[in-house]
């Protein structure tokens, strides 16, 4: 550790009064090493559930599966409103010969949990001091450690662009932060490097597309800010174009490989059009609603990080305080920290649906703003001093108190359940139904209903589950290959998972039917080119998997089977034939298996 460091990390440590403090940090690398640690270990008992947490991870990972035969991108599959870098990365791993499976992707979604964490960490480190950049690495590690909620265990979607833009905006504080006489060209190594990842971030999910943008927009705004005469309009230009290949540099790479593909019109239905079908149409009430939903919801998700900003906006709330906690010199880095929150919030309230793993993308510039303000400089603490602050201070560890208890009692449920999973899946009969659900609300017992809102309540809710659908679909495809020879697959509905239990892989583009059921201006489209890759290939085993228990969106009606489409119907009617049923809750409609008419005659 250099001496400098040593410097910075006990000046961060002394008290208003100028004395040192009796707690003295590590050194950067023992403390980021240990909150890496902390975070690896506390998500390490989901992590090596060898079940679907969440549908996403799924797709992505039959795509990889996918891409190590055929490359191509939206040709070989299509995994919905994600890009393909999310499955091209899982496809590395396949590739030196680790084993398919959601374990894998679990411990890789860890990884990039711990790279977060890491990046948080120098980010902070940038902008304020050592400690305020271990409150909020220690934040980001209460929040993705304690997590329980099945939307931040997963290999989601917004995990890789997330990092993406957090390293960019690293990236960003460390070129307009460093010092003035820094040389030419390693200012425009720095801009290159910060527009190659964010521009890389939409090609991971589109939906990062706006926090991108307005990132770059910051990046240039800085690029042609005043600085001096010494500065001059060429070394800006320069400084311009370096930031602008990196950014375009990424998409420029994947428009050449798709117009190679011919896969240009493709990606242009598939990933453009289909999310902007996916996001629904743009309303400002819309986007409020969410606004307010997301600010509503996220205390149940993250009580942690929200109470430590809760009690860092408490202390903070005095006359003498200075709501902007950067200096003059961190104008930039602040207001970039805003942009970065401002924008995370469209990101987010954009999208007709209100998923939890959405927030992702708002949890680096909400855990900035939180550690900042909670490391407030001598003159804000001051008034903790004052006879007047106790009641406040004492308000904010409670509440502090209170959220963590809620968090502990969550995650240690979790971890008895996952205890207890295996046994399960070894005792059930994939066969049986289970009972339909008793709708509670209908009831006259008035207790029965208190408990029912009490465990529907997110604040109180403690059980923690694990969807056993694809589990027990999957049973019954390897029950019908003792019988005759299944190769190929393709599923009506939304069970990838059963791709990735069976280790068959879809003929067909999707790997869910979501477009293909939902109605909107893109079904028509996503309808014909399913039939297509049906008919290329036709697969030996077709699986309607619409029913009661596996995934169902809301918007969906029990006539929503594939029946739904006549043209895919009359396909299945004269190439198909029913050979099993399996029905996943009693009375409900059934999950239907059909075999293609020429392999029986084969077999």
């Amino acid at each position: 550790m250099s001496a400098s460091s040593a410097i910075n990390a006990s000046s961060a440590t002394e008290t208003r009064l100028g004395r040192p403090s009796r707690f003295h940090l590590p050194s950067p690398a023992v403390t980021v090493a240990l909150l890496m640690a902390c975070v690896f270990l506390l998500r390490l008992p989901s992590a090596l559930v060898p079940r679907e947490l969440n549908m996403d991870e799924s797709q992505f990972l039959i795509q990889a599966m996918k891409f190590l035969v055929d490359p191509r991108p939206w040709l070989s599959g299509d995994t919905g409103s994600s890009g393909p870098l999310n499955s091209y990365f899982i496809s590395v791993f396949l590739w030196m010969g680790f084993k398919p499976g959601f374990v894998l992707v679990h411990i890789l979604a860890s990884v990039f949990v711990c790279l977060e964490v890491l990046t948080a960490y120098l980010t902070l480190r940038r902008l304020k001091s050592e400690g305020t950049a271990a409150l909020g690495a220690f934040l980001m590690v209460l929040l993705y450690g304690l997590a329980t909620d099945k939307d931040y265990l997963h290999y989601a979607g917004e995990l890789l662009p997330n990092l993406l833009l957090m390293a960019g905006f690293y990236i960003f504080v460390v070129w307009v932060g460093g010092p003035a006489e820094r040389r030419a060209s390693a200012s425009r190594w720095l801009l290159f490097s910060g527009g190659l990842v964010l521009g890389a971030a939409p090609w991971c999910k589109l939906q990062a597309a706006p926090i991108t943008l307005a990132l770059g927009l910051v990046f240039l705004a800085a690029v042609l800010r005043d600085r001096g005469r010494s500065f001059s309009l060429s070394r800006r230009l320069k400084e311009l174009i370096a930031f602008s290949v990196g950014a375009i540099l990424t998409t420029c790479v994947m428009l050449a490989i798709l117009a190679k593909c011919g896969a240009i019109s493709d990606f242009w239905y598939s990933y453009i059009q289909g999310n902007l079908a996916y996001a629904g149409s743009l309303s400002l009430t819309s986007i409020i609603a969410k606004f307010w939903f997301t600010f509503l919801t996220w205390p149940i998700h993250e009580p942690l990080l929200v109470a430590f900003l809760g009690l860092g906006l408490l202390v903070r709330t005095s006359p003498s305080a200075n709501v902007l906690l950067f200096s003059k010199e961190k104008k930039w880095a602040f207001n970039g920290v805003l942009v970065y929150a401002g924008a995370a919030l469209i990101a987010i309230c954009r999208s007709q649906y209100s998923f939890h793993h959405y927030t992702i993308f708002l949890v680096p510039p909400m855990t900035y703003l939180a550690a900042v303000a909670f490391s407030a400089p001598p003159e804000a603490v001051e008034p903790i001093k004052s006879r007047r602050s106790p009641p406040r201070v004492i308000f904010a560890l409670v509440l502090i108190l209170v959220f963590a208890t809620i968090g502990g009692i969550r995650y240690a449920n979790m971890v008895r359940v996952i205890g207890e999973l295996s046994h399960g899946l070894l005792d059930r009969n994939p066969r049986i139904a289970k009972a339909p659900g008793v709708p509670v609300m209908n009831s006259n017992d008035r207790m029965a209903k208190l408990k029912y809102i009490l465990g529907c309540s997110a604040i109180m809710q403690c059980s923690w589950e694990v969807r056993d659908s694809n589990e027990r679909i999957a049973a019954v495809v390897r029950d019908i290959q003792a019988t005759r020879p299944v190769q190929s697959m393709a599923i009506w509905g939304w069970a990838p998972g059963v791709y990735v239990l069976s280790g068959i892989l879809p003929v067909t583009r999707d790997s869910v039917t979501y477009y293909e059921i939902t109605q909107g201006p893109m079904q028509t489209y996503f309808r014909a080119r399913f039939l297509v890759d049906l008919r290329q290939k036709p697969p030996d085993l077709f699986i309607d998997a619409f029913a009661p228990d596996a995934v169902v969106w809301p918007q969906w009606t029990e006539k929503d089977g594939y029946e739904s489409d006549p043209q895919l119907r009359k396909f299945v009617e004269d190439n198909y034939i029913l050979i099993d049923q399996l029905t996943l809750v009693k009375g409900a409609k059934p999950v239907r298996f059909f075999a293609r008419r020429e392999a029986i005659r084969k077999s």
